[in-house]
């Protein structure tokens, strides 16, 4: 028997009957617990668990391309939902009180670099009753959005986790934020009406560094000054502060430390009325993001000795998404068909030049069988006259018509 000739890369069809991932020598089970371990824990040590869960050895370096490309895919459906604006089924049917807060935090990436990721976190407003009978208010039932991006396509993309959560439906909405004013515009593009606070833990800090320029400009305050104001900021608002803010000379106002907290504060303080947002139910602290950029940034991306290369910061914040909003099987569809639609694409794009190419050599075997066509006739050749009169001279040559003879002349032997 003669030996098969080799052949190219191809594809079978079976792969796909079967849903084997592409590329890839893992059953689509393997692949799941091996993206799903990468989003917990370093690339190394989910290859490591994997053999001791599952007996199946694979590379770190297989890991990282295996997560990598799945957080793209998830990454790919999520740009695409925010940019058609697709409607998302409501997750919670209880929207009567929303808070949702924003803020960023940085990660390390290649030769050194720093880039900023944008954490949304949306929550339910509750109150519960403390064993000393006080309402303590509580935010329950959070779920993230991180992306490193700028502030505009971030408010864009935020999108589609407002509409899972129902913060445009809700009856009532608060944006607790640090102040920055990217997150007024953030609130202003989502919920204008919602009620806008200024963490608190934001205006204790700015206010101790207020006092601290104060006293390093000479200033002599009292020891328990910062403690009291914090106090009435808190319980009355913000009017003791304002007092104090009026009452300062203007040459220590002009300096540079007091200068920029005096600004903070004065710009921010429709954002301090902290005696109704406490009667009303409302949180002052930023807590929910503050802890999602440990619990969904840090925890992962933010290791010892990692730095991630830009591209592939956003992937893996999708996967990070999808695990600690506990929505890893919806999410891990969406990638698995994502992956076959790319397959399929793949497909026509290398079947594409074949299918030209088959087409140019039948229509060559086609001409080869063809009769050849008939030569046309050749023209007529052009009758010209000829000259009426010698060349280089004006004497009339045999051809002219005074040379010929006249058809009515009588012949020379006319019968009688």
């Amino acid at each position: 028997m003669a030996p098969v000739p080799p052949v190219g890369q191809g594809f079978f069809p079976l792969d796909e009957q079967l849903a084997l991932p592409p590329g890839s020598s893992l059953t689509p089970r393997q692949q799941e617990h091996l993206v799903h371990l990468s989003s917990w824990m370093p690339f190394e040590r989910a290859a490591q668990m994997l053999q001791c869960l599952l007996g199946v050895q694979v590379s770190e370096a297989t890991t990282r391309r295996q997560t990598e490309q799945a957080g793209a895919c998830a990454q790919a459906v999520q740009t695409a939902q925010a940019q058609a604006k697709a409607q998302v089924i409501t997750a919670s049917t209880n929207t009567a009180r929303v808070a949702m807060s924003a803020d960023g935090a940085y990660v390390p990436l290649l030769h050194g670099q720093w880039a900023e990721v944008r954490t949304l976190a949306i929550g339910q407003v509750e109150q519960e009753r403390t064993a000393s009978g006080q309402q303590e208010v509580h935010v329950g039932h959070l779920s993230y959005f991180s992306r490193m991006t700028d502030a505009a396509t971030f408010a864009d993309l935020a999108e589609v986790e407002m509409q899972r959560r129902g913060v445009s439906q809700a009856k009532e909405v608060c944006a607790v934020t640090d102040g920055a004013d990217w997150l007024q515009g953030f609130v202003d593009l989502h919920r204008p009406d919602a009620v806008r606070i200024l963490d608190f833990p934001h205006a204790a800090e700015h206010v101790s560094l207020l006092l601290q320029a104060l006293q390093q400009a000479g200033m002599n305050l009292p020891p328990d000054l910062l403690s009291r104001l914090l106090h009435r900021l808190k319980q009355c608002g913000p009017p003791l502060l304002l007092r104090l803010l009026d009452r300062l000379p203007h040459h220590l106002v002009q300096q540079e430390g007091v200068r920029e907290q005096v600004g903070y504060l004065c710009k921010r303080i429709p954002l301090m009325q902290y005696q109704d947002y406490r009667p009303d139910g409302w949180p002052i602290g930023s807590g929910m993001v503050e802890s999602a950029n440990k619990i969904v940034v840090q925890a992962r991306l933010k290791g010892a000795g990692m730095h991630w290369q830009s591209t592939h910061v956003n992937p893996m914040l999708a996967l990070r998404n999808a695990v600690c909003n506990e929505r890893w099987q919806e999410t891990w569809q969406e990638c698995v068909t994502e992956q076959h639609r790319h397959q399929r694409l793949q497909q026509q794009l290398r079947a594409a030049p074949r299918l030209q190419q088959l087409v140019s050599s039948c229509m060559l075997l086609l001409l080869q069988f063809l009769p050849p066509s008939p030569k046309p006739a050749p023209p007529p050749p052009l009758l010209v006259a000829p000259a009426a009169t010698l060349p280089g001279s004006s004497r009339p040559s045999s051809h002219h018509p005074w040379k010929r003879g006249h058809a009515c002349l009588p012949k020379s032997r006319a019968k009688l």
